[in-house]
């Protein structure tokens, strides 16, 4: 056999091996036949069988050699093909965005002049996949994505359209809207299932992209549904990575439905699976693991997970939460304002938790018309984030921030509409937190046994589900007349009319305050109730 003829049978043999997972025999395939010839070929074939291994040193290497080769060989469509895949390897690999911004640019003027191709909707995909999740820029990233889209439509491409689509649908919903963004991501996970690609990567690039997107938008039975093609199409191509994001979604929904035990096992799984083959991507199971961490008290080991996805904004205003639960309500202020400073308005979806945070920190504050302020943005974002969940969330910081302020009727109905859309859509923790503002509400109406049996409830969901009560000790320590003080405090009474109502001094009234605020070590009146309120002690 002549070196040509062995050298096409072994690409051919390492194309077929591609085509059916065996990704070691086709790496042994391509290298065979890069012994025979050095080609670019071959060189692209062993980047995709080492890339589906998870081997970064040999993945960037053979790209980037097979990109030289292109150039050299006179094929500009091919070397752009390959500096796309470096930008993207660069990103998922090591989470370097200015080295993969400079591959997608060599990319495109690598293009210049030719004929419109795939490689150019290639290049537009992850230019928008890059707007979305890294520059938090939904808008630029939807036009990005519709002109890939026309792209597909032209070339016939499914394998642009499937992904597209997905990118579109999260544009959308990080847009704030949802009902069209879940019709493109329904759209694309169908095709993602049914059609045949020529290329084994971009189902699952649809499909990361669907699941990751309705979790985080809090439509957790579609989540799981296509979690299950995920999973499915993970197992026959034999992706680790794509295990890892599978893994990270589902672990949201079992977080959110209460198996903690099992949410505990998939995330830790994904975090194995992610940092062992894309530690670029590990940052959002970092910070979904850690908010497990957080709620079952953990919170050691949560910052330390928070602070490794930094500086993600969701890691943020994850730490922003401990502090504010901490006592910290300034800081906690500081930071949700740190991530609403880079973020555009439009970016509905990703500025929420820090709009959540932002309204909590300043009701403690004592600062209610900024609270409300960000309750206001809150209820406007959720018009559009309509799930049951996004709504219930935006109901439950209301209520809290209401109460705060000394509306404790206004608060009442807020939390209760919480409890309800949140029990709505099997979310018993959030539930159970709901109904401890809801106790505190009820209690400073004087209803004294509905404040009490709404307590009573929540704390009982919340041992079920082993979560932490780190209210209980604190209740321990304060006084009947503390709590007694703190609760009319928490209804918008001076300490004058507190007095009056207590038949003490208001000097008295004062005190108490003060010693309840020194024994859950909190800096201000209004950080002692909104903790206390949300540790059900009122």
């Amino acid at each position: 056999m002549t070196v040509p003829e062995a050298r096409t049978d072994a690409l051919a043999a390492g194309q077929e091996a591609l085509g059916r997972a065996g990704w070691r025999d086709a790496r042994a395939r391509f290298e065979e036949a890069l012994a025979a010839s050095d080609t670019p070929a071959a060189w692209e074939g062993l980047s995709r069988a080492a890339w589906w291994q998870g081997d970064e040193a040999t993945t960037l290497a053979a790209r980037e050699r097979a990109h030289r080769a292109y150039l050299e060989a006179g094929d500009p469509v091919g070397a752009a093909r390959m500096a796309m895949w470096l930008a993207s390897d660069h990103l998922d690999f090591r989470g370097d965005d200015a080295v993969a911004r400079a591959w997608l640019r060599r990319g495109a003027a690598v293009l210049d002049g030719c004929e419109r191709c795939g490689e150019h909707g290639w290049i537009a995909l992850l230019d928008a996949d890059i707007a979305l999740l890294v520059e938090a820029d939904p808008e630029r990233a939807a036009d990005v994505a519709r002109y890939a889209l026309g792209l597909a439509a032209e070339l016939g491409d499914r394998d642009i359209e499937v992904v597209g689509l997905a990118i579109l649908g999260c544009s959308l919903i990080a847009l704030g809207a949802v009902d069209a963004g879940l019709r493109r991501l329904d759209e694309a996970a169908s095709l993602a299932v049914v059609e045949q690609f020529a290329d084994a990567v971009s189902p699952g690039w649809a499909l990361c992209h669907t699941v990751s997107a309705c979790a985080d938008v809090g439509d957790f039975a579609r989540a799981a549904q296509w979690c299950r093609s995920l999973h499915e199409y993970t197992e026959r191509w034999a992706g680790r990575h794509f295990f890892g994001i599978c893994r990270t979604a589902y672990g949201s929904v079992l977080t959110a439905h209460g198996d903690w035990p099992s949410a505990e096992l998939e995330l830790l799984s994904a975090i194995e699976d992610l940092q062992a083959t894309r530690r670029g991507l590990a940052a959002p199971t970092a910070v979904r693991l850690g908010l497990l961490r957080a709620r079952q008290g953990r919170t050691d080991e949560a910052r330390r997970l928070f602070e490794t996805a930094l500086p993600l904004s969701h890691a943020v205003v994850a730490i922003g939460d401990l502090d504010l639960d901490a006592g910290d309500a300034v800081g906690a202020a500081d930071a949700a304002e740190r991530v609403l400073r880079r973020l555009d308005e439009g970016s509905a979806l990703e500025r929420f938790p820090a709009l959540e945070l932002l309204a909590r920190a300043r009701a403690a504050i004592g600062e209610h018309d900024a609270s409300a302020a960000a309750v206001t943005e809150l209820e406007r974002a959720v018009t559009g984030l309509g799930t049951h969940y996004m709504r219930a969330r935006a109901h439950a910081v209301a209520a809290e921030a209401l109460l705060a302020a000394g509306d404790a009727d206004h608060a009442r109905r807020m939390a209760e509409d919480a409890v309800d859309l949140f029990e709505d859509c099997s979310a018993p923790y959030e539930a159970a937190r709901a109904r401890l503002v809801l106790s505190a509400a009820l209690a400073a109406l004087d209803r004294t046994a509905h404040a009490a049996a709404a307590a009573k409830a929540a704390r009982e969901a919340l041992a079920a589900l082993g979560a932490r009560q780190d209210g209980a000790a604190a209740g321990d320590a304060l006084s009947p007349r503390e709590l007694d003080v703190l609760r009319l405090v928490a209804n918008g009474l001076s300490d004058a009319e507190i007095a009056q109502r207590l038949f003490l001094s208001p000097h008295t009234v004062h005190r108490h305050v003060a010693n309840a605020r020194t024994k859950l070590r909190l800096p201000s009146r209004a950080a002692a109730v909104a903790y206390a309120t949300r540790a059900g002690l009122l």
